[in-house]
């Protein structure tokens, strides 16, 4: 275990904690610890487990606001939203405590002579790795299907963005979870490979960029270990001439700049049917150019800083890229007090006349940059809608419900927004196609991923099967 890791706001530059980050030695015991407590949290009755997420999710909200307060701090989120997602990650302890006693195997009916039945068993030790955008519910949506399904749980945030993770881990442990349980390693991406090449380590779920998840997928393959990667993407937006255009608008401004675009699904490009795209860029302009920078904890702010330096120059470098190729249609003022400048602060902006195979228009930027463009008609827009190799979400903007069906099941994504964006919840599975990644979490997938299935044969009448027997009697 090393020491003296600093945490730093994005708001201002300022450290915030200094944290332990494991190394070879200390991560070796982290997972020996799993592996010992492994079997008995697989025999636990799942009411007990599921006891214990009852209680975490309880103790989530006895300290929402502090828990708020402090992914703000660590990310640059605005405090409404941290205070959603804390809560939705209370909900999550809810839901999977609910379910952990409801997965069930079945009786299989092959015919006379066998009772043949399934069931669903734990991997064991499960990894999950998460990014430093969203760490807190993240760090819920890993560990509390894996505890509530039998397994033993080894988190390890981002480097950037540790502390409401680490802080979940310490809920855990004093809503008494057993040793080994549930652990949360603080770490960079050294301690991301060896936790995904340990041989010890039975599953792997991995939320973050595609080259990252290309090395996790490569690595968990070449241990024949199963792994589910939630990874980017480049989500189009749909708008037809015949939808409400205001809500339209409303939610696509909110599509690419909330959290700072820093979403896996950010729907970053946009098309807009011909005979409205004027009208309706009229008022995407007028959002974006209305917008609020600033201190995410005030409730006046609309956009808070991004969560890296290096995801802000990331971003600013974009941006000049696009501005030399394209035209700005909006930029939002970007306009922070002097006690702020040293954060990590970036403007929502929208570009047109962009070559469609452009950098900015193809990459996940991961910052709040729109690309937006004509379409004719709806073969047309599904493909420039498939005109990426990402394949994670997609928004639809149309009033009429036949053509919404329609292009829902032809958009290869794995979430479709009708009408709306942005919206989750853990009952919906989700997960991607394509470099998006693949696996689903959530709802009824979840059990897929977190356990696998056993088949047991019960003969009526002990002997080799009728079909195999050499003996005719």
């Amino acid at each position: 275990m090393t020491t003296g890791h600093d945490v730093t706001s994005p708001i201002d530059g300022s450290t915030i904690a200094t944290i332990e980050l494991h190394d070879e030695s200390s991560l070796d015991a982290v997972v020996a610890r799993a592996v010992a407590a492994a079997d008995r949290w697989r025999r636990t009755p799942p009411r007990e487990r599921a006891a214990l997420l009852f209680a975490v999710a309880r103790r989530i909200r006895e300290e929402l606001d502090d828990i708020a307060e402090l992914e703000t701090r660590n990310c640059g989120k605005l405090l409404a939203d941290t205070r959603r997602e804390v809560e939705r990650a209370a909900r999550c302890f809810e839901y999977y405590g609910g379910y952990a006693d409801k997965v069930t195997g079945t009786v299989v009916p092959v015919g006379d002579g066998f009772h043949t039945y399934t069931t669903r068993e734990p991997y064991g030790v499960v990894a999950g790795i998460v990014p430093w955008n969203a760490p807190f519910v993240f760090a819920a949506k890993k560990i509390a299907p894996a505890l509530a399904f039998g397994n033993v749980s080894i988190l390890k945030p981002a480097l950037e963005t540790p502390l409401t993770a680490m802080r979940l881990g310490e809920l855990l442990d004093e809503c008494g979870a057993p040793p080994g349980v549930a652990q949360v390693v603080g770490g960079g991406p050294d301690v991301g490979r060896g936790l995904v090449a340990d041989p010890r380590v039975d599953l792997v779920v991995f939320t973050g960029s595609d080259g990252a998840g290309r090395h996790v997928g490569a690595t968990a393959a070449e241990r024949l270990v199963p792994s589910a990667l939630e990874l980017g993407g480049k989500s189009p937006q749909l708008v037809f001439a015949d939808a409400d255009l205001d809500a339209a608008a409303a939610g696509v401004v909110e599509g690419f700049a909330g959290s700072c675009g820093q979403m896996c699904i950010a729907g970053s490009r946009l098309f807009v049917e011909r005979s409205v795209h004027d009208e309706f860029v009229d008022r995407l302009v007028a959002r974006v150019a209305a917008l609020r920078v600033g201190d995410p904890r005030l409730a006046s702010s609309q956009v808070g800083p991004q969560a890296t330096a290096a995801q802000a120059a990331k971003t600013r470098e974009y941006v000049a890229d696009a501005k030399r190729s394209g035209r700005v249609l909006a930029e939002t003022p970007l306009e922070v007090p002097d006690d702020l400048t040293a954060g990590n602060w970036v403007a929502p902006v929208a570009f047109a006349d962009l070559p469609l195979d452009h950098r900015a228009v193809r990459d996940e930027i991961f910052g709040p940059v729109l690309s937006v463009a004509a379409f004719d008609d709806a073969d047309e827009a599904l493909a420039l809608a498939h005109d990426t190799e990402f394949g994670l979400a997609a928004g639809l903007w149309t009033g009429d419900i036949g053509r919404a069906h329609r292009l829902a099941s032809e958009l290869r994504v794995g979430t479709v927004w009708v009408n709306t964006y942005r919206i989750l919840d853990d009952m919906v599975p989700f997960g991607g196609v394509g470099q998006s990644g693949y696996g689903r979490e959530n709802g009824t997938e979840a059990p897929a991923l977190y356990t696998w299935a056993k088949s047991v044969w019960v003969s009526v009448e002990p002997g080799v099967p009728q079909p195999y027997r050499k003996d005719p009697s």
